[in-house]
């Protein structure tokens, strides 16, 4: 819908040119031509577009239903988003971080047993706050977070076309504010880096999952308001956390096993 709203599909976009990147898997996808006939053939945009829209919500009924296509579904759901994530990225200014939880939370439903799901949601959860964790090593290998001018300096960069073109907008001397007070906005990025680097309890505990989806939450909202970045898409691995809480599922036969044992005991 948001996409939509701001008329980001393929279709809305109508490309004319793609941009490439030093990327290994882009550049393999880009060997079949498919940017070319992207642009080429508006019916393949609409084609494509559809498939994004559609994809989900089959792969939804399938869950719901428990239909053994559920498998096959996911897995294609994957595949196909993270084909669409390249090409949509590489004809706009959306960037391919945006769409990681399209690409990997389909995964978690590519599996055949509930253990399997199990183990598949953890997965994603560990990869999850290895994010969020190595984003704030990397302010430290960096020096970012030793630099009390890094947050104004990178709000200035940020929006620099924005202060141009809005000069007296409330939001532009929003940002003209915190540059001239590089130490309040060091402060923030200081914030967000702690934020970040708490994270690593989930290595070692669930305990603080719902305490982690109220940062994460925060870190949303703070970074879409601070540099008007959109990473709404990555609410959904608030799912990973909530649902990692709940122990893990047993067969039958294991289940009847401990109970014997636990009588015999």
């Amino acid at each position: 819908m948001w996409l939509i709203i701001h008329e980001f599909l393929l279709c809305q976009l109508q490309p004319v040119f793609f941009t490439n990147h030093l990327d290994f898997s882009r550049n393999i996808l880009m060997l079949t031509n498919l940017q070319h006939a992207l642009i080429k053939y508006p019916s393949l945009q609409v084609s494509f577009d559809l498939l994004y829209i559609l994809l989900p919500i089959i792969l939804l009924i399938s869950c719901i239903k428990n239909l053994k296509v559920q498998y096959p579904v996911a897995v294609v759901n994957a595949i196909f988003n993270f084909v669409y994530a390249m090409q949509i990225t590489s004809m706009s200014t959306l960037s391919i971080e945006g769409y990681i939880s399209w690409i990997l939370i389909p995964l978690i439903f590519a599996t055949t047993s509930e253990r399997a799901f199990y183990y598949m949601l953890h997965l994603i959860r560990y990869f999850f706050i290895l994010i969020f964790v190595s984003a704030a090593l990397w302010k430290f290998r960096a020096g970012g977070i030793f630099n009390t001018e890094q947050m104004a300096g990178i709000l200035l960069k940020q929006h620099t076309g924005y202060l141009w073109s809005n000069p007296d907008d409330w939001f532009s001397r929003c940002i003209r504010f915190f540059a001239a007070h590089p130490v309040l906005s060091w402060f923030i990025y200081l914030a967000a880096t702690i934020t970040e680097l708490f994270f690593i309890v989930g290595f070692f505990t669930k305990k603080y999952d719902r305490l982690l989806i109220v940062l994460f939450i925060i870190f949303l909202l703070t970074n879409f308001f601070m540099m008007r970045i959109n990473y709404i898409f990555w609410f959904i691995f608030t799912g990973c956390l909530w649902f990692a809480r709940y122990a893990e599922p047993v067969s039958y036969a294991r289940a009847r096993l401990t109970n014997i044992k636990t009588k015999q005991g």
